[in-house]
């Protein structure tokens, strides 16, 4: 599986970032085409955070 990794930053404090992960439904390349639109929508839900960088890659598996 896919997912949409955002780094964000908070406005008031550049320094403070965090990872936001989405799970993405459908083959690498569309990711990698539609990623820049679903960033746009996360940020307009979030607006004191910034976008750093945003890439698509596998899904981690998390315990």
């Amino acid at each position: 599986m896919i997912e949409l990794v955002l780094t964000v930053c908070l406005m008031t404090a550049p320094e403070e970032c965090r990872q936001e992960r989405m799970p993405f439904e459908g083959p690498l390349i569309s990711c990698a085409m539609a990623g820049q639109f679903a960033a746009a929508e996360w940020l307009q839900t979030h607006p004191k955070w910034s976008l750093s960088r945003w890439r698509c890659g596998p899904q981690e598996i998390r315990t």
